[in-house]
């Protein structure tokens, strides 16, 4: 790319965000005051795909105009002479700035889960030193100090000042602190020079922060289940093992492996194909089936088949079993392929002989090669997963032994209230046994296995992508009840609160959806753009954080949005958090 037209670019973005109305905005918003002074302050960020995004901050005592010119006469300057890479432009102005002394911070921030402290800071009353909140959380700022508790980061700051700000500045926190800091939150603006070519409004909110304002639900989550199903496409490597994932504020690569998640991730990534219908997603696909198969799948005998996690002591899991079923059974559906399909059964077999038959109930883990117990249980959720799993077999190939074990399980799962879990797999498979034999009990089972934790969804302020899952299984349940006549079952369920709780969760579960706006300050942004991330596990991006909020994604696309009005799909849910 010439200096011209980089330069120009960059230009062109700036007098599509410098409109009459941007500039009238401007001269509305308060200037924020510091000990009686006025204080207006911008922040640009440059954006590369390949490395940090570079911040630059300028400020004047009149206005954001004279602040916004006097950045970009900065910005410029270094765009002519270091000619980056240009992916992205954001422009924060900053406002609510509040006065705060060190220990009041220390008291604060331990306040805070990890990575869940959504304020900006300023070190020194003229604000050279001051940081975006997504300076601060992308470059962990704020981490576990050695007793185990939330503290500033003294070294991360040192190191990002060298590297991104000022080649090198002695930050001393000691010697800072005897004076106050400031914490302040932005109004904030996007530009992607990739795609869209548009200046985005962002929220401006504490759990919120930073995020992008849509004007629509449904066109933003066809996107975001095109983006991310791409996502997980390109972590299939030419073996068709997956990349695992990364710990996103360093690049830091996940060296562990796990072939439930490996499987899972497949059956997800095959829902995307679904909705997307691109070959190369296809290909993909079946590169990993390969490798699962290959690597991974061995036989007791003839008839009896296992999925071994060689990277984990060589384990037999219940539910490595049930996703690889899944895996296979949605492959064969979407590629009218059944080459697979032998292993499918045999694989449900080697399910159904992990059965206890003193008690009735699976053995979650079997030693390989010994074909042992080492864990009688080990977590809920393998036992969902089996028996969604004997129903998607049974399904294609129709042998009543899948659906005999899965009606005999469920009556343990009543007996002894599994409804108390509130597992998703669970939900995915009372449903789905709904579907071939609609009795009351079944129905019953995953009303309340939803109904008992809506409240706790509705108000959780972590993204936990299983809650839209589990919610979509129970609302496509609802409906199911309705066209059966079946009205009664819905006596003491609040659907309306149901519907309420999905429609919000599917907007807040946007806040751990990687965005080019937050994946621009951490440290190889194109490894997890448009990933899905955990943020109180160091910004995780996994293969499968993404495959649940894909999958949830997926069946709020087919299933609730077709009940919205345009209206309803323009709702900023985000707003009510």
């Amino acid at each position: 790319m010439s200096e011209l037209t980089n330069l120009q670019q960059f230009n062109t973005a700036i007098e599509r965000f410098l409109t009459k109305k941007q500039l009238e905005w401007m001269s509305t918003i308060p200037v924020p005051e510091i000990k009686g002074r006025k204080k207006a302050i911008v922040f640009i960020s440059i954006g590369q795909l390949n490395q940090r995004a570079k911040v630059f901050r300028q400020s004047s005592n009149h206005s954001f105009q004279q602040a916004v010119q006097k950045v970009l006469e900065q910005v410029q300057k270094w765009v002519r002479k270091n000619q980056p890479n240009l992916s992205s432009i954001k422009i924060d102005f900053v406002h609510d700035i509040k006065q705060i002394s060190y220990k009041d911070l220390e008291k604060m921030i331990l306040q805070y889960k990890k990575n869940y402290f959504r304020y900006g800071i300023s070190f020194n009353e003229d604000f050279s030193l001051s940081f975006l909140e997504q300076e601060i959380n992308g470059n962990a700022f704020i981490r576990e100090s050695k007793q185990g508790k939330l503290a500033i980061d003294e070294t991360n700051i040192r190191h990002y000042l060298k590297i991104n700000r000022y080649k090198i500045f002695n930050f001393n926190l000691r010697l800072l602190s005897r004076r106050p800091f400031y914490l302040f939150n932005t109004y904030g603006f996007f530009f992607n020079m990739l795609e869209d070519r548009k200046w985005i409004e962002l929220y401006s909110g504490e759990l919120t922060n930073g995020i992008r304002k849509i004007p629509n639900l449904k066109r933003e989550i066809e996107r975001i289940i095109k983006k991310s199903t791409y996502y997980l496409k390109r972590q299939v490597q030419f073996s068709g093992k997956f990349n695992y994932g990364y710990f996103s504020a360093f690049a830091k690569n996940i060296g562990t492996y796990n072939i439930l998640r490996h499987a899972s991730s497949l059956y997800s990534m095959l829902e995307g194909y679904e909705v997307i219908k691109d070959k190369k997603i296809l290909d993909a696909a079946s590169k990993s089936l390969k490798y699962l198969i290959d690597f991974s799948l061995i036989y007791k005998d003839r008839q009896t088949a296992y999925i071994v996690d060689q990277a984990n002591d060589h384990e037999i899991k219940l539910g490595s079993n049930a996703t690889a079923i899944l895996a296979i059974t949605k492959y064969t559906t979407v590629s009218n392929d059944d080459s697979y399909m032998v292993y499918a059964k045999h694989l449900a077999n080697g399910i159904l002989s992990m059965k206890d038959p003193n008690d009735n109930h699976f053995y979650h883990v079997l030693k390989y090669p010994e074909f042992e117990t080492k864990e009688k249980f080990r977590i809920i959720y393998y036992e969902g997963e089996a028996i969604f799993a004997l129903l998607r077999l049974y399904q294609i190939d129709r042998d009543e032994k899948w659906l005999e074990a899965v009606k005999d399980y469920f009556e343990i799962f009543i007996a002894e209230d599994y409804w108390k879990y509130h597992d998703h797999w669970l939900s995915y498979a009372v449903n789905e046994l709904t579907d071939h034999v609609p009795e009351d009990k079944y129905f019953q089972f995953g009303l309340k296995n939803c109904s008992e934790r809506l409240e706790f969804i509705y108000h959780r302020n972590t993204t936990f992508p299983t809650f839209l899952e589990l919610t979509m299984a129970a609302y496509k349940m609802v409906k199911k009840i309705k066209q059966m006549d079946k009205g009664y079952l819905l006596d003491g369920f609040n659907e309306s609160f149901l519907n309420k709780t999905i429609d919000k969760r599917a907007e807040y579960q946007r806040v751990g959806f990687m965005y080019p706006e937050l994946a621009m300050y951490f440290k190889v942004p194109e490894l997890v753009l448009d990933g899905f991330f955990i943020r109180h596990h160091s910004f995780r991006v996994r293969i499968d954080d993404v495959e649940h909020n894909l999958s949830g994604y997926i069946q709020y696309l087919l299933y609730r949005i077709p009940d919205l009005d345009e209206q309803e799909q323009k709702i900023p849910y985000l707003l009510e958090v």
